[in-house]
């Protein structure tokens, strides 16, 4: 088939539909270098008025079909199947508040979600009512740290690790495909606070709770009657595991999801839309992590950071602002520890906060 993506940065989803064997055309906001190598055709999509532009891209490039990405999830074409979730569902599932009520209603544990912190305990965790990665979360100690403003909801804080699944759905059913501990905030990675900093795949199963989080992330994606790649992230704590969020997209745990067990997503993805699900779960033959390195100050990218380890490749010449992503490493290795150590040294090796 040929696939048009489209989205902020769907590297990770233009890699895995060109190893299923599609024909990629992709369209993002960064253009990375790795990109063209799995796109037959790439351009960049426009922060600004890239709805007007959709029709365009579909009229250009003609493809068999549409997915669209990390920031677009909501948008919609006309005259192209578009393997993604309804809009109208994404739009619900994506509204944290909403989320939240309905793990309630349906039985499942859930964090109290508040649309003012009036009735919350300090501390307690202040987060955009819809947003992802982390962006604008964080922990608020008293009423002179609050800084309330419209949009922000409050939800009880809660100690935890950290993970998600991946599950795929066809609407009626799910499968969990991997566990994943999620990385965040990790400061020799240029984030701070809440901040998505990346992925280990598999979480191990000695970890606690993690086989009745994988039973719960398939609950609630068959529930919600999502279809395709989605994800569920959620805390790990001594009570068990809580639901967090649902990611009713590709999620960015898909490099180290494919890497550690050699399913490829996309082609999970598509046969879901078939009502196919994979048979069963696949075991994982190593593990694998990623790292998204953040700039910790504006930085111009001055030399060739392709390496067989490096994804999410500015060209030579970028102009990085603090605070955005500057790339990403990966790493694969027989357990957590290792492939930990293998990131850190090669984001030491980029130098690039020097």
């Amino acid at each position: 088939m040929r696939i048009l993506v489209i989205g902020i940065n769907i590297r990770h989803i233009a890699g895995s539909a060109c190893r299923a064997g599609h024909e990629v055309i992709a369209v993002d906001c960064y253009c990375d270098r790795d990109l063209s190598l799995w796109a037959k055709e790439t351009e960049r999509l426009p922060r600004e008025g890239w709805v007007q532009r959709l029709p365009i891209f579909a009229e250009r490039f003609r493809p068999d079909a549409v997915v669209f990405g990390p920031g677009l999830e909501e948008a919609t074409i006309q005259g192209v199947p578009v393997l993604n979730n309804p809009q109208e569902k994404t739009s619900q599932v994506s509204d944290k508040l909403w989320l939240a009520r309905w793990l309630e209603e349906k039985g499942f544990p859930f964090i109290r979600t508040e649309t003012s912190p009036e009735g919350l305990s300090y501390p307690f965790l202040v987060k955009p009512r819809r947003g992802a990665g982390g962006v604008g979360c964080r922990a608020v100690d008293s009423a002179e740290e609050l800084q309330w403003q419209e949009g922000l909801i409050a939800q009880e804080l809660k100690s935890g690790l950290p993970a998600s699944v991946s599950v795929i759905g066809n609407g009626r059913e799910a499968r969990a495909i991997a566990e994943n501990e999620q990385l965040i905030g990790l400061a020799w990675a240029g984030a701070d606070g809440f901040r998505y900093s990346g992925n280990i795949t598999p979480l191990p199963l000695s970890q606690r709770g993690v086989g009745e989080m994988a039973e719960m992330a398939e609950e609630i994606i068959a529930g919600l009657g999502l279809v395709g790649s989605n994800g569920v992230d959620f805390l790990l704590t001594g009570s068990g595991p809580v639901p967090v969020e649902v990611n009713s997209r590709f999620q960015g745990s898909l490099d180290t999801v494919e890497m550690a067990t050699r399913i490829n997503v996309f082609d999970a993805h598509l046969r879901s839309f078939c009502g196919e699900l994979p048979q069963h779960p696949p075991r994982p033959r190593l593990t694998a992590g990623r790292v998204l390195l953040y700039a910790r100050h504006d930085l111009t990218v001055k030399t060739d950071l392709m390496r067989s380890w490096t994804a999410d490749v500015p060209p030579k010449g970028s102009r990085i602002l603090a605070g955005e992503p500057i790339l990403s490493v990966t790493a694969q290795g027989s357990d957590r520890e290792g492939v930990m150590a293998i990131l850190g040294s090669q984001a030491t090796a980029l130098r690039l906060y020097a």
